[in-house]
């Protein structure tokens, strides 16, 4: 990571704002800054010259997080807001770097740059990984180990990893948060510790978090991500029973993965047909890793697949869950932990699929017509 930003891009409409960031940039240090008033513009500008950092408008936010990054995948964002009021979308969490409030710009803008000096930045399947990680450790089990957490309003997420290595994880968090979470977790871990509490704040989301961090062995940390009048009672509960799986896994001590041998009839049970699409078409290659990874996360999960359709527009499956388990369910273990696997395992550098999806209670697979119909939407849910 470098140790100051030189080339900042400003991406905004607005000039008297940008002006504005101009002049409080010149009060902090000595900087080259560039201000474009349209997205296109912004991006043929990176792609001429690599910027350290870029400062965009929550406005059509989403859509320019995409398009930057495209070019420049390792570029930090900071998202610019006319006043703190303004309700940030879940979907900037884990994309951005820092939250400028403009009507505080003046006040707030040195110590934002610190914090995002300090910020991670996560590159989905870049992270580097040893033979044995890649060999031994199933993604697929990680992510049903992580799975048997008790996760609820207090604790929201466990996040797995090796070192600063992301590995796996489950809940509300985003790819990118979770990297955060893991790179976080162990740079601050202290070699007296075996479990440590500290407090966290994920930019593009509201109040601080609680981190509760257990080294496993060989500087594998679990770590829960808890809201802070958690417990800390809970929290030791709630890792104490992590661990003892994750130990296994990570020893090797594990049962292979077979067939789960459940009969989809049996009462409890429930079938869902499920959609969603890829950021971007998917490539042939892809589509055998992919098959793979969808059928291991369904034998670890007790899960069976009777019908999975890998279109390069589109994944579709219809898949029977255990008791207990439903649509939202099945879609969040299948959507993440696919991506997951083939980011990790297959060197794939970027996110796979578009937020939502389209799941119905059904047996069969969805008709030609639905699909159509799903692939048609401007937005799913």
């Amino acid at each position: 990571m470098s140790t100051s930003f030189n080339r900042i891009l400003i991406l905004d409409s607005d000039q008297q704002t940008a002006r504005r960031l101009v002049r409080a940039l010149n009060r902090i240090g000595t900087f080259t800054v560039s201000v474009k008033p349209t997205l296109k513009e912004a991006c043929l500008h990176v792609m001429q010259s690599a910027q350290d950092l870029a400062f965009i408008p929550v406005s059509e936010g989403p859509k320019i997080i995409r398009s930057l990054r495209a070019v420049q995948p390792d570029l930090r964002l900071v998202l610019m807001t006319p006043e703190a009021e303004v309700q940030m979308p879940t979907t900037y969490a884990g994309s951005v770097q820092g939250v400028l409030i403009n009507s505080l710009m003046d006040v707030e803008l040195p110590m934002l740059l610190e914090k995002v000096l300090d910020q991670p930045l996560f590159i989905p399947g870049t992270t580097a990984h040893t033979k044995r990680e890649m060999e031994e450790l199933d993604t697929a089990v990680l992510i049903a180990t992580l799975n048997q957490a008790h996760l609820g309003r207090l604790i929201q997420s466990v996040v797995f990893a090796h070192e600063t290595n992301l590995l796996a994880y489950w809940g509300e968090l985003h790819e990118r948060e979770a990297a955060n979470v893991a790179f976080r977790a162990a740079r601050e871990w202290g070699e007296s510790h075996q479990s440590r509490v500290r407090f966290i704040h994920l930019p593009a989301r509201a109040g601080d978090l609680l981190l509760y961090t257990h080294n496993i062995l060989n500087d594998y940390f679990l770590t829960l991500v808890a809201v802070p009048e958690t417990p800390l009672g809970e929290l030791r509960t709630e890792a104490g029973r992590l661990v003892t799986s994750l130990k296994k896994v990570v020893l090797g001590k594990t049962a292979p993965l077979t067939l789960p041998e459940t009969d989809v009839t049996v009462d409890g049970r429930q079938s869902y047909a499920i959609v969603w699409r890829p950021v971007s078409p998917l490539p042939n290659s892809l589509f055998i890793p992919l098959r793979r990874a969808l059928e291991r996360l369904a034998q670890a999960n007790a899960c069976v697949l009777t019908h999975t359709l890998i279109q390069s527009e589109l994944v579709h499956l219809v898949v029977n869950c255990p008791p207990g388990r439903d649509s939202t369910w099945a879609a969040y273990l299948f959507k993440n932990g696919s991506e997951q696997t083939i980011q990790q395992q297959y060197g794939v550098a970027a996110s796979l699929w578009e937020t939502g999806f389209y799941a119905n209670a059904a047996t069969d697979p969805l008709s030609d017509t639905e699909l159509r119909i799903f692939l048609e939407r401007d937005e799913v849910s």
